[in-house]
């Protein structure tokens, strides 16, 4: 059976999650998180931390930020559960990284933006001072954003579990044959699937890859699961949207080149003929600072030209 009775039992979906403000006193237990490729995190981590310390928090980095900068880290899990905000410095790759491992905590993330697109970034690099300091004075409003959890069986027995903020990807890890997939979906086998790959993602996730391959755009507070086929091969295969309460589960069938399961693109996990992977919207949510000056309409069009530019639309 593909439905399943999920969080609703604990926490009502029929409306979904709002923003609401921190309810707590100004935090001061301060975790970076940051990509060590990049010049730019490297000089803005150290400067942060230099400024948060004067104004009297207890700053930490996580491990490969803290080598690069010579300065003492902590791993990546032990940073999400002692810190009250994860500030995230780089790509929306960081920024995944940091909501997966803040799912189910009571700190919230901060992204800004020091790579390169950052849909998920809530300031850019020249905002990060007053974006921090709006964090710590509670001026911006906290959302709640429920991750994907995907499971691998293999013969009826669990053998992996694992979590996505934006999508759980199934495709061949060589990328140039097909794969055959089952698919099961509002408690009915919906038939055989030749495709690349498929896309399971979030309605936070509908902006990734998902809507590279001809998915629709949802609103990420919005509670649903989407399903998007890569480069089918047939002309009916079409996007499913279906409640959050559902199940998704893709048997795979085989291919010439062997199949993956990857989550948010950054987990691979090598899959084997009758391996079932189930994807549903997990219980465990991450709380996301959001900044009122970028609501996600606006966000749409400044990231990802939705619907045209202003400068284009009056040429």
């Amino acid at each position: 059976m593909s439905r399943r009775p999920g969080p609703s039992a604990v926490r009502s979906r029929k409306a979904p999650a709002r923003t609401n403000r921190r309810s707590r006193g100004t935090p001061q237990r301060i975790a970076i998180l940051g990509h060590t490729g990049r010049t730019a995190v490297h000089r803005t981590a150290a400067r942060l931390g230099k400024l948060l310390r004067s104004q009297g928090c207890e700053v930490r980095l996580d491990d490969d930020l803290g080598r690069k900068l010579g300065a003492p880290g902590a791993p990546l899990p032990e940073l999400a559960a002692w810190c009250q905000i994860l500030i995230t410095l780089g790509g929306d790759g960081t920024a995944l990284r940091g909501a997966r491992a803040l799912a189910g905590r009571a700190g919230t993330m901060l992204a800004v933006n020091l790579g390169g697109l950052g849909f998920l970034a809530m300031a850019e690099e020249h905002e990060v001072d007053d974006a921090v300091q709006a964090a710590l004075t509670e001026k911006w409003e906290v959302a709640r954003r429920h991750l994907l959890e995907a499971t691998v069986r293999r013969r009826s027995r669990a053998v992996h579990r694992g979590r996505a903020m934006n999508d759980a990807v199934v495709k061949t890890a060589g990328g140039y044959s097909a794969l055959h997939l089952r698919i099961t979906a509002l408690g009915h086998d919906l038939g055989l699937l030749v495709a690349d790959g498929v896309i399971v993602a979030s309605a936070a996730g509908s902006t990734a890859y998902s809507l590279s391959a001809g998915g629709p755009v949802v609103a990420p507070d919005v509670e649903a699961v989407l399903v998007t086929p890569v480069c089918p091969h047939t002309l009916g295969s079409r996007t499913l949207v279906v409640s959050g309460r559902e199940r998704i589960e893709l048997r795979v069938i085989g291919s010439f080149d062997p199949a993956v399961l990857l989550l948010d693109g950054q987990e691979p996990v090598a899959l084997a003929p009758g391996d079932v992977v189930e994807v549903e919207l997990g219980r465990e949510s991450v709380r996301l600072f959001q900044n009122p000056d970028r609501p996600f309409g606006r966000t749409l069009q400044t990231k990802l030209g939705w619907q045209g530019s202003e400068q284009r639309s009056l040429r």
